[in-house]
C-alpha cells in the first residue's frame, strides 16, 4: 500500500470512528436529561418508524450478511440465496405477531428488557433468570462472527500501514507466552482490541440511543457500499452463470 493510501485509509477510519463517538456524545447529553433507565436501554420510546426500520436492519446485516454468504451465493448459484433468505421471514414473522403484543405488555408493566416482561407477565422470577442465561448463550455465538469480521476487515484496511504494523509489534510482545493468544496473529489481535473497545464505548457511553443512530449511520453506508460492491463485483469477476 502507498503512503497516500495508507493515510486515506486511517484518516477514513478516524474520522468515521469520531462521528461514532460524536452520535454517542449528543446521546449521552440527551440520557443526561432523562429518566435513566426509560432512555439508555429504550431511547424514551420515542425513536420513530425510520430510525427502528434503520436500526433493525443494520443489525440484521450481520457478519455471514457481507462476509460469508454472498461467497457462497456466488459459488453455488441464486438457489443458495433462496436458502438463505429464508431465515429472513421467521424473524419478520415473529415481529409482525408478536411485536405489538409485546410493546402493550411492556408499556403497561413497566418492563423494559424481555426477561423483565416475562417475568411480570407470568410472575415468574425463575423464568426471567431463565431467558437472561438463554440471551447469554445465544448471543454469545451471534456475536463472535460480529467481531470477528470487523477485526479482518479492520486489518484488511489499516494492516499494510506504519500505525498498525508497530501496533501488531507491540501486541505480539504482550501475548507472549499467553496461551492460545502467542499463536494467534498480533495484527487481527489488535484489529479485535480496536472493533472491541470502539463498539463497546460507544453503546456503554451513549446507551440505546446512540446504537440507533449509529446503526442509521451504518445503513445508509451500507447501502450505498452494496450497491457499488454489486457493481464492481460483476464488472471485475462476471455475473452469477447458475
Amino acid at each position: 500500500m502507498s503512503d497516500a493510501s495508507s493515510a486515506s485509509a486511517i484518516a477514513v477510519f478516524v474520522g468515521y470512528s469520531a462521528f461514532v463517538f460524536a452520535l454517542a456524545w449528543f446521546s449521552h447529553r440527551v440520557l443526561a436529561r432523562r429518566k435513566f433507565l426509560s432512555e439508555y436501554f429504550l431511547g424514551s420510546r420515542g425513536l420513530g418508524f425510520l430510525a427502528l426500520f434503520l436500526t433493525y436492519a443494520a443489525t440484521s446485516a450481520s457478519a455471514g450478511s457481507f462476509t460469508g454468504f454472498p461467497a457462497l451465493i456466488y459459488s453455488f448459484g441464486w438457489v443458495l440465496a433462496l436458502w438463505i433468505a429464508s431465515y429472513m421471514i421467521f424473524p419478520l414473522c415473529g415481529m409482525a405477531l408478536l411485536g405489538k403484543r409485546i410493546n402493550q405488555v411492556a408499556r403497561r408493566s413497566g418492563a423494559i428488557t424481555i426477561p423483565d416482561l416475562l417475568r411480570e407477565r407470568f410472575q415468574s422470577p425463575s423464568l426471567a433468570i431463565l431467558t437472561t442465561l438463554l440471551l447469554i448463550f445465544l448471543l454469545s455465538f451471534y456475536l463472535v462472527p460480529q467481531f470477528k469480521a470487523g477485526s479482518l476487515i479492520l486489518e484488511r484496511l489499516l494492516g499494510d500501514t506504519a500505525a498498525y504494523r508497530n501496533g501488531g509489534i507491540a501486541v505480539s510482545r504482550l501475548v507472549a507466552g499467553i496461551p492460545f493468544l502467542a499463536s494467534a496473529d498480533p495484527r487481527y489481535l489488535l484489529g479485535l482490541f480496536l472493533f472491541g473497545v470502539i463498539v463497546v464505548a460507544y453503546s456503554t457511553y451513549g446507551g440505546f440511543r446512540a446504537v440507533v443512530w449509529t446503526d442509521m449511520l451504518q445503513g445508509c453506508v451500507l447501502l450505498i457500499g452494496v450497491l457499488l460492491m454489486l457493481v464492481l463485483a460483476l464488472t471485475q469477476v462476471g455475473a452469477l452463470t447458475r
